[in-house]
Formats: structure tokens, C-alpha cells, sequence
């Protein structure tokens, strides 16, 4: 599966999922200056390349937030915290058939461990 990048929101089409294949919802900041402003996700990107990269890998949609603004706004939250819970960046969520059925913070994410009972799961 190729791991795909929007901005948010993510179109429909790219975050389908089916029964037996769930897609990994990505959250990330966006690049400035050619580099991602949050440091954490810069942090995991390769470990997010090599999980998510080349044809036997699950399906993963990095959905890009935006600046730095407009993700830590208090006034305007984030429409991403309201509708797929994510306080933090980076995060990954797990749907499947429309529905979050896990999510992965940084903790989870660096933790190979962790990072595989997700996927899996």
C-alpha cells in the first residue's frame, strides 16, 4: 500500500477502509521551510516511512494540520480534536468501516513493541 498525504480534512476517498483492511489516519504537522514544525513528528517520520512505505505495509494517510497556529489556537480549536480525538501531534488513528477503533500517540508510535500490537490489533 503506498502511504498517501493530504491536508486536513482528508478526502473520503482516501481514508476508506474495509472490513478486513483498516486505514491508518495519520496526524502530522505541515512542512515549513521544507521541514514538519512540530519536532515530534519529525521524529517518528522514518519510523512512519518504513512502517507505512511499499506494497505489503498497511494503508496510511498522513493528514497534514496545518501551521503551528492553527493547530495550538485556544479561540478556534482544531476541527480534528472535536472529531477524531487527537490532543497531541503526531497521533495515528485506526478506522475501520468509518469507525476509530485505536489510536497511537508518540509514546506508542516510537515503542516498535507498541507500534505493532497497534497495527495489528
Amino acid at each position: 500500500m503506498t502511504l498517501i498525504e493530504t491536508s486536513y480534512p482528508p478526502p473520503d476517498s482516501a481514508i476508506a477502509s474495509t472490513e478486513t483492511e483498516p486505514t491508518f489516519l495519520i496526524f502530522f504537522s505541515t512542512r515549513e521551510g521544507g521541514q514538519l514544525w512540530c519536532p515530534h513528528c519529525r521524529d517518528v517520520e522514518g519510523i512512519i516511512d518504513s512502517t507505512f512505505k511499499g506494497a505489503s505495509k498497511p494503508k496510511g494517510v498522513i493528514t497534514h494540520v496545518g501551521s503551528f497556529a492553527e493547530w495550538k489556537t485556544p479561540s478556534t480549536p482544531h476541527p480534528a480534536r472535536a472529531k477524531y480525538g487527537v490532543e497531541k501531534l503526531p497521533t495515528i488513528v485506526k478506522l475501520q468501516n468509518g469507525k476509530i477503533i485505536g489510536r497511537a500517540p508518540k509514546a506508542d508510535i516510537v515503542d516498535a513493541e507498541k507500534l505493532d500490537a497497534f497495527l495489528t490489533l
